[in-house]
């Protein structure tokens, strides 16, 4: 059964009983005020009749009593033996027999008690005896017509309103329910859409009412959902082009290195050209190696590896990275600018990576002799900003410099600030490039826990 169906029926369910409940209530408190109302003038006028009769015999009691309406029994108790003194009523001429069927110790109990009884002549009438004279009780009867006529013409009035006031309320109660139902039924064809034709554009109708309030949100849920998505495709998109661009990068050094193998195979290599071509050989390797070292490296940031944080000095490294590439290339001068000791926690691998693969930025795509300044700052915010300047040429594109596989030079692998906008992406940090006469790298970290 439907939703709209077991709402409609419960309405409909609950509904009859509250009109049942309240006949049923009204018939039975108008029944009890008919009788006792009858059973009051009843006791009234067997008094007057018992005063009548017993004061003058045979006297006025046709006048005073409607036939159709009282019966008037003289019952001699010591014969047991009952009259009719009045009534016309068909059903009157059965009361002297009733009456005399009660016998004489039981009327004359009614009789001394004073209490309304009740004889079944087949229009239960209620009796009531008075006894003024030995041996002679005076019983009068009245039908209860009086009662239960108009409790007939309640309930039947009883029983057409209720049947209109269901067919009313079904009419109108289908019309609320469809109604208030609808929303849900847009929201399930919506969806039905969605899922047939995988539009994440559909939306559904949000307003104020409950259904409406559902609706919005949903469609939150699904803004997220779509998102979700896009970012899903986005990443799908990435790893392809990820994937092309890197079988590309390693197609040059392996065909480099295929190529001159089979130079060396067919004999075309000059015995003097031996160890030039051995040469080209291991620089293509150590570029292929350098290579997918850093794709493996980025393929670990992406998967989200965790990082091993820890208090660290980053004066500390940054002086002694820089003394080792000083070292290395004394071509490239590079001048510390930190405090004497600037604590952080980070990982620190990682941010050794990053300060080596910004200085060897510095090396690969300035000419000899371009000096480098590396400061470190504590930011307002309790962070650590890392700068690395150069006096080069700049860059030309510093939006692109980040994108992987985006290469300054034709010697680069294009991975080197990739690698360092991940791991400083992964502390929760964000770096940036300003360049004009010469290239600044801004990484800022922000301040972790340990």
């Amino acid at each position: 059964m439907s939703l709209r169906a077991r709402l409609l029926a419960g309405l409909l369910a609950v509904s009859t009983i509250l009109l049942l409940t309240l006949g049923t209530v009204s018939v039975v408190v108008l029944r009890d005020h008919l009788v006792q109302r009858l059973e009051s003038q009843l006791d009234t006028a067997a008094r007057t009749t018992a005063v009548r009769v017993f004061a003058a015999p045979g006297g006025q009691l046709d006048r005073m009593l409607t036939g159709s309406t009282y019966a008037a029994v003289s019952f001699n108790a010591g014969t047991g033996k009952a009259r009719l003194i009045n009534g016309d009523a068909p059903a009157s001429a059965s009361v002297p027999g009733l009456v005399e069927r009660l016998g004489r110790n039981l009327v004359r109990q009614h009789a001394e008690a004073g209490r309304i009884f009740i004889l079944d002549n087949g229009m239960r009438a209620r009796a009531v005896a008075q006894n003024r004279q030995p041996n002679r009780v005076i019983v009068l009867a009245v039908p209860m017509d009086a009662v239960e006529a108009p409790v007939r013409r309640l309930i039947l009035a009883e029983l057409l309103t209720g049947v209109g006031l269901i067919l009313l309320l079904l009419a109108v109660g289908r019309l609320l329910i469809v109604g208030g139902l609808a929303p849900l039924s847009r929201m399930a064809a919506t969806a039905h859409h969605m899922a047939a034709g995988g539009d994440l554009s559909l939306r559904m109708q949000a307003g104020p009412s409950e259904a409406g309030r559902l609706a919005g949100a949903v469609n939150v849920l699904l803004d997220r959902i779509a998102e979700m998505f896009r970012d899903r495709w986005a990443s799908e998109d990435r790893v392809r082009r990820f994937a092309a661009d890197a079988s590309h990068e390693l197609r040059t050094p392996l065909s480099t290195i295929r190529g001159y193998a089979e130079l060396y195979r067919t004999g075309a290599i000059p015995p003097a050209e031996l160890p030039k071509i051995m040469g080209r050989i291991e620089d293509e390797a150590t570029r292929m190696g350098d290579l997918v070292g850093q794709l493996l490296e980025l393929a670990r940031l992406d998967r989200g590896a965790e990082l091993q944080l820890d208090e660290t000095d980053l004066s500390a490294v940054v002086r002694e990275i820089a003394a080792d590439c000083s070292a290395v290339a004394p071509a490239f001068p590079i001048i510390a600018d930190v405090p004497d000791t600037l604590s952080a926690v980070v990982d620190e691998p990682r941010f050794r990576q990053v300060v080596v693969n910004l200085l060897a930025n510095v090396r690969a795509h300035t000419p000899a002799g371009t000096s480098a300044v590396v400061r470190l700052s504590r930011r307002e915010h309790g962070g650590v900003l890392l700068v690395v300047e150069d006096a080069g040429p700049g860059v030309k594109d510093p939006d692109k410099a980040f994108d992987r596989f985006h290469k300054g030079s034709p010697d680069g692998t294009g991975l080197g600030l990739a690698i360092v906008k991940a791991i400083t992406e992964a502390h929760g940090g964000r770096c940036w490039i300003t360049s004009g006469g010469g290239t600044a790298v801004h990484v800022e970290l922000p301040a972790l826990a340990g």
